[in-house]
């Protein structure tokens, strides 16, 4: 006995319904799996600073435990000139590559920076730029504390010293910053409106937050901070007072 099959096809209503739900999926994976991408960015971004630390820390122990300083001038009157801004010629080198502002004025020069002089323990120049960093102005990723580098600009010199480091693991050194100026932003700075409004898009780059690497070379991601508590990300004290996160004097 033959019998006929009728096949039944979706229904426009039951295909909507469908179309919902792969909607209403979407709509939330969408964003865990673009916070999943910027986990891993940030994870990226850590070991960078990571690398950047023990690179730092190698230094240290060759240059009689002496820090890296900023940068340097050609010119110890600071005078601009154009070989000012092209003092590191060495192709490949970071400070061919990237631009190290000062407060000088325009154009902000590719100085010889703390980037080479830590360059032979690191060898690699993408360790400088974070994969979560847009903007593309020719700028490391990474800033480096003043107050350790030591201000000094007018010569090969080195920053403090180890000892002068009263908590290593606590004073920050390096941190996100894809802006001009970075190795000039200390606590001052970094906890006014700048950093906090203007200018948050370039530090707090990685889930509303930033990573930071310490005196001691190991690294740490924090959230974004409010300016009255941005400089006590490690100790007391307010705003401006002590700055502890960033001051190695203070004890």
């Amino acid at each position: 006995m033959l019998h006929n099959t009728r096949r039944r096809g979706f229904t426009l209503i039951e295909l909507l319904v469908v179309i919902a739900i792969i909607s209403i999926l979407a709509s939330i994976l969408f964003p865990v799996f673009a916070r999943a991408r910027e986990n891993a960015r940030r994870a990226s971004c850590m070991s960078n600073l990571k690398q950047i630390g023990l690179g730092t820390m190698m230094y240290v122990q060759d240059y009689d435990e002496k820090y890296p300083q900023a940068y340097w001038y050609s010119s110890p009157t600071f005078t601009k000139s154009a070989s000012d801004y092209t003092l590191q010629e060495v192709d490949g080198m970071p400070g061919k590559l990237f631009k190290t502002g000062d407060a000088g004025g325009t154009p902000r020069g590719n100085y010889i920076s703390w980037m080479d002089l830590i360059f032979p323990y690191v060898k690699s120049t993408q360790l400088f730029v974070c994969p979560s960093d847009t903007t593309d102005v020719g700028y490391p990723s990474y800033g480096y504390n003043p107050l350790i580098s030591g201000w000094k600009r007018t010569s090969n010199s080195h920053g403090i010293a180890l000892a002068a480091v009263s908590r290593p693991s606590e004073v920050i050194m390096n941190y996100d910053a894809n802006i001009t100026y970075a190795a000039d932003y200390r606590g001052y700075e970094w906890c006014g409106t700048t950093f906090t409004t203007t200018d948050a898009h370039y530090i707090y780059v990685h889930l509303g937050g930033f990573n930071v690497n310490y005196a001691d070379g190991h690294s740490k991601w924090h959230k974004m901070l409010a300016a009255p508590v941005c400089d006590k990300l490690s100790g007391a004290g307010t705003r401006g007072v002590n700055m502890p996160s960033w001051d190695p004097a203070v004890n």
